[in-house]
């Protein structure tokens, strides 16, 4: 009898087992797979909400995405906003973490995570007010201490519209390096630490020579997802700017964007969003060759 009840018993568990990885590849299936083939399939079609069908268009849309200056530019735009959010976000980041994870104080942590809790949507529209050249309080404490005479509409203008992207961007995202960090840093010994004072490390000595290094692979970890999530991007930039003006702020999502729903042809929004999986694709395994994170975790 017991050997019966542990054999069905071990039969459930496997069959528990095989139902729960055939669950989560069915999901990973239609929540991952699908989509990319789906928007491969429309990079090789015309099609659209008022076209009577689907036709193969093969390299058409390809060649008129490429032939368009408005891509390339979309191009450049994303490129120097996920490289200067990245930038911005790791150093501001992991030195904020180091820097809470010295005080302590549970509370400071709260507060350094808090914007990473607030709803894109609701960071666009704050940023959006305080910005606002008639009655943003930016534009008030810019005029009240004499650094300009005039309002500034910074969603308006060129630079100042990629700034204010910049910024929201990285007033929200950084807190996710913040806390990423922070894990991190849990699991270094204290002992570690208490040795290095020992021999005499100050506390910066401390940081540049132990705590960074023994974090560096969490950090080029973070590195790469912040840089394809920021590369990405398309909420926060369309909801303060529509990616204007004049295109100052549009990246590739919202070029896609414009092109399925703007222009109603999905064939070059499928191939524009082709062209950035291609991309981000060949950079992370480029990433992932050069700084080989699989060999820094199994080092450590």
């Amino acid at each position: 009898m017991r050997s019966r009840r542990a054999r069905s018993e071990g039969n459930f568990r496997l069959d528990f087992i095989s139902v729960s990885f055939t669950l989560v590849v069915l999901v990973f299936i239609v929540v991952m797979i699908i989509p990319v083939a789906w928007a491969i399939f429309l990079g090789f079609t015309h099609s659209g909400p008022f076209q009577a069908g689907t036709t193969y268009a093969g390299l058409d849309n390809y060649r008129a995405v490429l032939a368009d200056p408005a891509f390339w530019r979309a191009l450049g735009i994303g490129v120097s906003y996920a490289m200067l959010t990245t930038a911005l976000e790791m150093v501001l980041g992991v030195g904020i973490a180091i820097l809470l994870f010295k005080s302590g104080q549970p509370i400071f942590t709260s507060l350094a995570l808090l914007p990473y809790m607030i709803p894109t949507v609701t960071t666009a529209l704050v940023w959006h007010w305080m910005t606002n050249n008639l009655y943003g309080i930016v534009n008030h404490l810019l005029l009240q201490s004499g650094l300009t005479d005039m309002p500034v509409d910074f969603a308006g203008h060129g630079a100042w519209a990629f700034g204010l992207v910049t910024v929201a961007s990285v007033w929200q995202f950084t807190p996710f390096v913040i806390l990423v960090t922070l894990s991190n840093l849990g699991t270094i010994e204290r002992s570690v630490h208490e040795a290095a004072y020992i021999d005499g490390a100050n506390w910066w000595q401390q940081v540049a020579r132990i705590t960074l290094p023994i974090i560096r692979t969490s950090i080029l970890l973070i590195l790469l997802l912040r840089g394809i999530w920021m590369f990405n991007r398309f909420d926060v930039i369309w909801l303060l700017t529509a990616g204007g003006p004049l295109g100052a702020t549009s990246t590739l999502p919202i070029y896609a964007y414009e092109r399925a729903f703007g222009d109603n042809s999905y064939g070059p929004a499928g191939a524009t969003s082709t062209i950035i999986f291609g991309i981000l694709l060949v950079l992370g395994i480029v990433y992932m060759r050069l700084f080989q994170p699989d060999k820094e975790i199994a080092r450590g």
